[in-house]
């Protein structure tokens, strides 16, 4: 089977079991963000900013593929050190969103992630270090395609990534807060273009089977984190409605 062959069948293998059916927080991202949403994606996102560079960090020591590294370096220095599009990389951002939605910086690092996100947490540090970097690679950053708005358009469906930022104009953020999203959005179109590519060109042919089941089992993980975030979003909708109350 060919690299494009297989790109296919990882394409429509996220179509047919994330963008056909997003979860319930990333539609609501999507289209119509509450305050209580962003707030729950911040809290809970900024640990995911924290840990994925050690995730990839794992992957990297056991990778040999000299484009596979490089990939991943740049990956690191947009989320670590600085992204080219930004002035800061993507936690600092994050930081600045949750500023303006009235979460400081101490209330963000003080948060302790749902159940949900620990255990998706565990699962991708858990993949990452495994020996078979090709299977932890797609765990890790086959989350990344998750991200690629073109994936969905190509299928005739709207780009429900959640990292558009056109639907977050509607809580009047300042334009700076919103930077995240920019800078994301654009960030995980070529993100994830590129993990397809590298998945695909690295995989052998008897090895197709364990990958696809690989990212079927990520895609599951990552559906539950969001489980989780929406309800923490309900949570804090129900604790405004009672601050207000007061």
């Amino acid at each position: 089977m060919t690299t494009g062959d297989l790109g296919a069948r990882i394409e429509a293998l996220v179509v047919d079991d994330y963008f056909r059916d997003p979860p319930q927080f990333v539609s609501a991202m999507a289209s119509a963000p509450t305050r209580a949403v962003a707030q729950a994606f911040v809290l809970e996102w900024t640990k995911f900013s924290r840990l994925f560079p050690r995730w990839v960090g794992a992957i990297m020591s056991n990778c040999p593929e000299f484009d596979v590294l490089a990939f991943e370096v740049e990956n690191l220095v947009s989320e670590v050190v600085r992204d080219p599009s930004a002035n800061t990389n993507h936690y600092e951002l994050l930081v600045r969103l949750g500023a303006a939605l009235g979460l400081d910086r101490a209330r963000i690092e003080a948060h302790e992630p749902c159940p949900e996100a620990r255990a998706a947490f565990a699962y991708w540090w858990d993949r990452a270090r495994q020996d078979d970097w090709v299977l932890g690679f797609t765990a890790v950053n086959g989350l990344e395609i998750l991200g690629d708005r073109t994936i969905p358009l190509r299928s005739g469906m709207p780009p429900t990534t959640g990292l558009e930022v056109d639907p977050w104009a509607s809580l009047d953020l300042p334009d700076d807060a919103l930077e995240f999203f920019r800078v994301g959005s654009e960030a995980d179109v070529g993100h994830g273009n590129v993990s397809v590519e590298l998945i695909a060109r690295h995989t052998p042919p008897a090895r197709e089977g364990a990958v696809l089941a690989e990212l079927a089992a990520t895609i599951t993980t990552i559906r539950s984190m969001m489980d989780g975030l929406w309800a923490l979003a309900a949570r804090l909708e129900r604790d405004e409605r009672v601050e207000e109350q007061r």
